[in-house]
């Protein structure tokens, strides 16, 4: 009886030391969300009930070193990130888990964070407007007050999440290390503001949008297909679409985003008051930080105008790379090894 009891006692370990290391598995790059209580804005607003979602994947290492943080893109969700963090070698992975602990996080107004699409206390049009930086102090609660986070080695994203990076380094200089804005910017440019004012008007203008309080979600035709114009070069649109499939492309394209109508609006408005220099130059804000830049952009992008990050670039003698690729603001549809294979060397120094 006795040789069976330590049987059973060690099969007992083992069963859980393998249910252990499933549960491990299945929570690596999980949806998981930190509850906040309140988020204060730059505006002295208040997000109430505050939350922000997040995935983690890796091991952090014993000093904390091996962070890399990566926040998600305009009407983007942490689940479009997973696919660039692993441990094995992929043409667009950009942080080895092998090496690194990755924290992808939900921007506000993206559905999964605090949005007026979720907020029960201040939901719709009563949901506060907050900023790239709001975002930003946001996640840094989450690393600091949930995952016990003293340093991050390097923030890298791209477009919306580009420009989170910049509020990173801005921020929180003496906090990381390294900085990857991949086709993002400092500070939007007219350009950047005309395409974002006509997506906004497109989808005021919706007859269905109802000034934020609908009961069913609006269809945002002109808007879907505006955001489709803006983010790809010609070349790039005419070779994946032959003109006999336009009817039926035409109609994909205004289809339906996952995207909530409000969600949409304050993230864009977000991007139009996007400005980490407030008032100051790039040469000012930019040489007086110690954080390593590497800046990729795309020099046909139409979505992100790419000459600020490389005025900032410039500024700082920053490693930079120029995408030719005629996706544009696409730039991990064509260029993807390029931009991994430069992200990957630049995180591992």
């Amino acid at each position: 009886m006795k040789i069976m009891g330590n049987w059973l006692r060690i099969f007992g370990l083992a069963v859980i030391w393998v249910l252990a290391i499933s549960i491990g598995w299945a929570e690596e790059g999980a949806q998981k969300i930190a509850e906040l209580g309140e988020c204060r804005l730059a505006s002295g607003k208040v997000v109430l009930d505050c939350k922000v979602g997040y995935r983690t994947f890796g091991v952090m290492n014993a000093d904390g070193s091996n962070v890399v943080v990566m926040p998600s893109w305009l009407n983007g969700r942490s689940d479009e990130l997973i696919p660039f963090f692993g441990e094995m070698e992929s043409g667009h992975r950009l942080v080895d888990t092998s090496r690194f602990f990755g924290v992808a996080f939900d921007a506000f107004g993206d559905g999964v964070s605090s949005s007026p699409s979720n907020s029960k206390r201040q939901h719709g049009p009563e949901f506060p407007a907050f900023t790239m930086e709001d975002m930003v102090r946001a996640q840094y609660r989450v690393l600091t007050e949930v995952l016990h986070v003293r340093h991050v080695h390097a923030a890298v994203g791209l477009s919306m999440g580009g420009e989170q990076v910049f509020a990173w380094a801005v921020l929180y200089p003496k906090f990381l290390d390294m900085a990857v804005p991949i086709v993002g910017t400092p500070q939007v440019t007219s350009f950047d503001l005309l395409s974002k004012q006509i997506l906004i008007e497109a989808i005021e203008s919706d007859p269905g949008y109802m000034g934020g309080r609908y009961v069913t979600e609006p269809e945002l035709k002109l808007a879907n297909a505006i955001g489709t114009l803006i983010v790809s070069a010609p070349q790039y649109r005419n070779a994946e679409v032959p003109k006999e499939r336009f009817a039926e492309w035409m109609k994909l394209v205004e289809s339906p985003q996952r995207q909530d109508a409000n969600d949409r609006m304050w993230q864009a408005k977000a991007i139009m008051h996007h400005d980490v220099l407030h008032g100051r130059t790039i040469e000012e804000v930019a040489r007086g930080l110690p954080v390593k830049f590497l800046v990729i952009v795309a020099a046909e992008d139409r979505m992100v105008t790419p000459q600020p990050a490389l005025e900032w670039a410039k500024a700082v003698g920053a490693e930079t790379y120029i995408s030719a690729g005629n996706c544009a603001h696409l730039i991990m549809n064509c260029d993807a090894d390029a931009v991994s294979s430069r992200v990957e060397r630049f995180l591992a120094r």
